[in-house]
């Protein structure tokens, strides 16, 4: 049987996600490794690679095929895992779906935000997304498009780069201080090559953060489109979310952004907050 490897950038992606584990464990004494390397498992699933074997996974994990077997054949055996289209691969099951379902429904916060976030995206004709950091990356947990604006291949589950996105930019602009640093480490450990890019546009993003209470991103992820981002802040200031909103650089300029759509955004963003406790 022949099976596909992973790519370069298959493996760069999951490692965008990972968390910085060996700390972890040195400083932990509580931490269960073998939990950690069955949720590595699960976490090298995504809407681009929804069909793995045991190679790709030893390959995307670094962890021994051996190991990766075994822990595959107990998340198999709890439903987390299930056969796959083709023998010898698997795919994730009805009991992942029903974690990410709970954790993007908790406290009712996708559902409320909805509504509104339409609202938004129906009046000013952009996307709205919400998002939170997930390591290295911020995770959409809802978002929604205008049908007349030009439309971009993300959806709920889609990860973003923490250091290269309004959301991200938004939320390293609106945690305190020590936070932001450790995000930072893992950046720069994640890749070292990119980390001085990330610190110029957080430097610039900083600025706009100080002025307007929000971030723009004018073509930098995305060369045809403009977004604005501001933070999602829970009342103790404990818990921070993102919002962005976006679209076309020919019909969103950066006049509208900062005069119509960051205002709107900012208010969004308080409406939410109260459902952050």
């Amino acid at each position: 049987m022949k099976v596909n490897s992973p790519s370069v950038k298959d493996m760069q992606d999951f490692a965008a996600t990972e968390p910085d584990k060996e700390g972890v464990e040195a400083r932990d004494p509580l931490f269960v490794t073998a939990l950690a390397r069955g949720l590595d498992i699960l976490r090298c699933f995504t809407p681009d690679r929804e069909d793995l074997g045991s190679r790709e996974i030893a390959r995307l994990t670094g962890l021994p095929q051996p190991t990766v077997w075994r822990l595959c054949h107990t998340l198999l055996k709890l439903g987390y895992l299930v056969p796959g289209i083709t023998p010898n691969r698997m795919r994730v099951g009805a009991g992942v779906l029903l974690l990410g379902h709970a954790a993007i429904t908790r406290t009712g916060l996708s559902a409320f935000a909805l509504p509104l976030m339409r609202l938004v995206a129906e009046r000013h004709k952009i996307s709205v997304t919400l998002a939170e950091r997930n390591a290295t990356d911020m995770l959409i947990l809802q978002r929604i498009e205008a049908p007349s604006i030009l439309s971009l291949n993300l959806h709920v589950g889609t990860r973003l780069d923490l250091g290269l996105s309004s959301l991200g930019w938004a939320y390293l602009c609106a945690v305190d201080e020590q936070t932001r640093e450790a995000a930072l480490k893992q950046l720069k450990k994640r890749d070292p090559v990119e980390f001085p890019r990330v610190l110029v546009d957080l430097s610039r993003v900083m600025q706009e953060y100080e002025k307007w209470g929000a971030v723009f991103n004018l073509g930098r992820s995305h060369l045809d489109v403009h977004a604005v981002g501001v933070p999602v802040v829970s009342p103790d200031g404990k818990k921070v979310m993102a919002l962005t909103s976006g679209g076309s650089k020919s019909s969103v300029t950066r006049e509208k952004l900062l005069n119509e759509v960051a205002p709107t955004l900012k208010e969004l963003a308080l409406s939410l907050s109260p459902m952050l406790r």
